[in-house]
């Protein structure tokens, strides 16, 4: 087992704060967005290499010589530690975050693994550079994803059902009628519009109205809502969470078309522990709070509003999928009812597999393959398998995690309160509903991405 030293990426939508309250870091001055754990080539974790770590690991060549065991001699990349391994450094299947967002990331989407594949291989036969802006296929693979909430944690996912947009839609042209007059004859003219195709049950061409043929309209029309919103005069019209919505989206985005996109889909509050998956196809945007995510070692985005980057509409309308769709909650197993309290995430993806583990107690991990432990409250500590020489442990603190090699047989354990996440390599059959031994918790109805990088 190694302790991880991960980056800490700086995009425009992170947070000052959240990473100081939640794990007592120091305070930063700039946005902090994700703390990365994995192999992504983009900017991958390193690996503490001590005496003991690095014999044990068959690494001691790397460690220097008069290292004691206690000390941190030397680092290895994750990538490179897999190749050393006879591992190809890109066989890695998944990058573990904790994502923190002020402000609101892009409405997108993700592809299968098929058309992933296929697109990647039309953009490689066109010659357009991997690093081109205009790229929409990075690699040939898909990007499944799941968030667990840490915090209070807003997003929207899917298209909601047709009757709820329209209220939503009638919503709003009605406080524009009440409280804006006819100051905003362009936001009026794109409600009707958006009305329109809802009520032929027609996302897809709402979408397509949005961010191509009806484009400048919108935009305009976004202007115009934005400086409404700003000046408080249609805070009364509006439920106070779509409200809330579209005031903290008009801040950041004042003449995004995709403030309009987000009337149109489902719209969440996750407490902290409830958690949703994004299968391909589903549009989604995270808007703000904090959660561990787990995803496919992938790079592959087709946005579809609040961003300045590229907009590949004809791809994305070929990847999402717009017809109505339920609210992902992802089902939670509880595994035996022995201290500490134990839940699995059962997402339907084989990338990977997520725990949790909430202290006190000691347990001793059964799952297979490679994985990474994270601590995100209190302290804990690792141990490694009995059997194994010298005897080695770890103290996790909030923030940091350890890679495991080999993930069975691992001790953990916390005498107080303490939290950890626990992501594997390996896949499980998800328990059934009726599973005496699994519970599920709703997510409240009532409520990576790397957008605008700083310079």
């Amino acid at each position: 087992m190694f302790r991880m030293i991960n980056p800490v990426r700086e995009y425009a939508w992170g947070s000052t704060t959240a990473f100081s309250e939640l794990f007592g870091w120091a305070a930063s001055a700039s946005p902090r967005a994700e703390i990365w754990m994995g192999a992504h080539p983009g900017d991958p974790s390193s690996l503490e290499l001590d005496a003991s770590a690095a014999e044990s690991a068959g690494l001691a060549h790397l460690a220097h010589p008069g290292d004691s065991a206690d000390s941190a001699a030397h680092s290895v990349t994750l990538p490179e530690y897999l190749q050393r391994s006879g591992e190809a450094p890109g066989s890695f299947p998944f990058l573990l975050k904790v994502l923190a967002a002020e402000q609101p990331l892009s409405i997108q989407s993700h592809p299968t693994a098929a058309r992933a594949q296929a697109g990647f291989a039309a953009e490689e036969s066109s010659g357009l550079p991997l690093d081109s802006p205009t790229r929409s296929y990075k690699d040939p693979s898909a990007k499944p994803e799941l968030i667990v909430a840490l915090t209070e944690f807003s997003a929207l996912c899917g298209f909601r059902p047709y009757a709820e947009a329209a209220a939503e839609l009638s919503g709003l042209a009605e406080a524009m009628a009440r409280d804006a007059g006819g100051s905003a004859p362009t936001v009026s003219a794109v409600l009707a519009r958006l009305q329109q195709h809802v009520q032929a049950q027609e996302y897809s061409s709402a979408l397509e109205y949005l961010l191509r043929s009806g484009r400048a309209e919108a935009t305009d029309a976004a202007g115009e809502l934005s400086a409404l919103l700003a000046d408080g005069r249609l805070g009364s019209g509006l439920h106070a969470d779509a409200a809330q919505m579209l005031q903290h989206i008009a801040r950041d985005f004042p003449r995004d078309p995709g403030i309009f996109v987000t009337l149109l889909l489902n719209r969440l509050l996750l407490a902290p522990g409830e958690s949703i998956y994004l299968p391909a196809g589903n549009l989604h945007a995270y808007l703000h709070g904090v959660g561990v995510e787990i995803m496919a070692n992938s790079d592959n985005v087709l946005r579809g509003g609040l961003t300045n980057k590229h907009l590949d509409v004809d791809e994305l309308l070929s990847v999402t999928d717009c017809e109505v769709l339920p609210v992902p909650h992802c089902p939670v197993q509880e595994m035996l009812p022995t201290p500490p309290r134990r839940l699995r995430y059962e997402a339907p993806f084989e990338e990977f597999q997520l725990e949790k583990f909430e202290f006190p107690g000691e347990a001793t991990l059964d799952a297979s393959g490679r994985g990474i432990l994270l601590c995100t409250a209190g302290e804990i500590t690792l141990s490694a398998p009995a059997a194994s020489e010298p005897p080695r442990t770890l103290t996790l603190t909030p923030g940091t995690s350890a890679f495991l090699p080999e993930t069975a047989g691992h001790r953990v354990g916390a005498s107080e309160y303490a939290q950890a996440f626990l992501a594997t390599t390996s896949h499980f059959s998800p328990a059934t509903l009726d599973s005496p031994a699994s519970h599920h918790y709703p997510a409240s109805h009532d409520s990576p991405d790397q957008e605008h990088p700083r310079p």
